[in-house]
């Protein structure tokens, strides 16, 4: 009896240090509550003995963790009312099945743990952090990916802290700060103060001195504004309040408006109709916005075949009378699609019955800036936290997206901690157009140059330097983790060594 309660006890406090973990992603001030969650974590697996006991005990964490940082997820449920009967199946369901990825690593943990030698210490850690790096990259990936709330993104509070993304990437990064954290953990539970606090100061402060790979500044520069209208999602797709949304994004755009060449840039579907079959609505664009102004806006987009037709949600480029468009590849599951549709009869979250289908078209697009080309990489929501390679000279990175869906929960924050990463990986301006917040104008260090804060109605502007998407990263891609991994297990092993040799002496 005395034993169920201890284990009662445990499980309950896993819980709650993995929800303060997960919270904690989204708040600086927070960190050192999701440090001392993982030790409390660390410290219960290497005392687990059974193998379905430690299982159980990371998927204990894991749910709390994810229900912590990912509980904005059910948001979208709670717009309409046709919903909100899926909404507690999500808010369960999800942060459950992600806690699977936390309880294989503890189960990997355990096992290892029981083969490694307790004398080499360096090389235990060095092989714990990879199980749980490779079980946070796998998560990343399968099913379509969710690399959102991973471990480097406790970093994305300054850009001085994420400069290491241009050579490793932010999965390079996520290495190191788990190892950070378990090496930091697993050496203080061995009773080596000094050590576990050397680690634990050290790593910051060399993450903070690592200057960019691209370091020279480009010659050309865009002057860009960012409009925010700031319309409620039960509103966005009302037919008679169509006129007064467009009216809006108008005033925005000419408001205050200089004579040189700029970049407007509206938020994802800003135009909810097909604006591939408005020609009349494209002509008044161009003869309404003065010369000097080029457009990109969201819109949907249809296309026809003898039988049927497809939908496509879309990132429009209009300038001098040319209309250019890209479609969104990365689908939002239940969102613009319901995967297994044929088994999963479930509402679509989105307005209209049918299924968005997925783009093909090149996902690099131009525009002529006083008699020159500037390529850049479009990507609509969340597209913009998954990483893309582009091996033309691309000088900027615009992403549109809709966050009004998750309301004034961390869900923007998170999306706009994740988007950063691209920016300094591929070591070019990120602009952020979101239709309620929070729109940023990025340079290519991640440094915020201008915000517009959540449920804030207006524009910002700003002129920017453009990139060239050549860091060291974007030249050797996600390769490099092989490398680094096999780095980190040779230093360990000469760690351990060097410390053996040391005590014999």
């Amino acid at each position: 009896m005395l034993s169920n309660h201890k284990d009662f006890k445990t499980i309950l406090i896993l819980f709650f240090v993995g929800a303060i973990s997960g919270i904690s992603l989204s708040f600086i001030h927070l960190i050192p509550l999701l440090i001392f969650g993982y030790f409390y974590f660390i410290k219960i697996l290497l005392i687990t003995k059974g193998k379905g006991d430690a299982f159980s005990n990371g998927c204990v964490f894991g749910f709390g963790y994810f229900l912590g940082c990912l509980h904005w997820i059910v948001y979208p449920f709670l717009v309409y009312d046709k919903h909100l009967i899926l909404a507690p199946f999500v808010l369960i369901f999800f942060p459950l099945f992600l806690s699977l990825f936390f309880g294989l690593a503890a189960l990997g943990i355990n096992i290892l743990n029981k083969l490694i030698k307790k004398d080499l210490v360096f090389f235990r850690i060095t092989i714990f952090s990879i199980t749980f790096f490779l079980l946070e990259l796998v998560r990343s990936f399968i099913f379509g990916g969710l690399p959102l709330s991973l471990t480097a993104h406790i970093w994305a509070f300054s850009p001085h802290f994420i400069s290491a993304v241009s050579y490793v990437g932010v999965f390079g990064l996520c290495f190191f700060t788990i190892f950070w954290i378990i090496c930091s953990s697993i050496l203080l539970l061995n009773k080596k103060l000094k050590l576990s606090f050397l680690i634990f100061v050290i790593f910051p402060i060399a993450l903070y001195f690592i200057p960019l790979s691209s370091q020279k500044d480009g010659e050309n520069k865009i002057l860009i504004r960012v409009i925010q209208p700031n319309i409620n999602q039960k509103e966005k797709w009302d037919k008679n309040l169509y006129q007064q949304h467009f009216q809006t994004l108008i005033d925005l755009t000419t408001k205050n408006l200089s004579d040189e060449p700029i970049l407007v840039v509206w938020p994802e579907v800003s135009l909810t109709l097909f604006l591939n079959e408005e020609k009349e609505l494209v002509s008044y664009l161009n003869d309404t916005l003065p010369p000097n102004i080029m457009l990109v806006t969201g819109s949907l987009r249809r296309e026809f075949s003898n039988t049927s037709f497809k939908i496509y949600n879309s990132f429009y480029t209009l300038s001098n009378n040319e209309l250019n468009y890209y479609d969104k590849v990365k689908l939002v599951p239940f969102g613009e699609f319901i995967p297994f549709k044929n088994f999963l009869n479930l509402l679509k979250i989105t307005p209209g019955t049918t299924d968005f289908s997925v783009g093909n078209k090149e996902d690099t697009l131009s525009l002529e800036i006083l008699d020159k080309t500037l390529f850049f990489e479009p990507s609509i929501c969340y597209e913009s936290i998954f990483q893309s390679f582009h091996y033309k000279s691309i000088g900027l990175h615009i992403n549109i997206t809709n966050d009004a869906w998750f309301g004034n929960t961390t869900g923007p924050k998170q999306h706009l901690a994740s988007s950063i990463f691209r920016s300094v990986e591929k070591g070019v301006p990120l602009v952020r157009s979101a239709n309620s917040g929070i729109s940023v104008i990025l340079d290519k260090s991640g440094k915020i140059l201008e915000r517009k804060n959540l449920n804030e109605k207006g524009f910002i502007e700003a002129e920017i330097i453009l990139g060239d998407n050549s860091t060291f990263f974007m030249k050797f891609g996600n390769k490099l983790l092989v490398i680094l991994l096999m780095m980190f297990i040779c230093f360990s092993f000469l760690l351990d060594y060097l410390f053996k040799i040391t005590k014999k002496d």
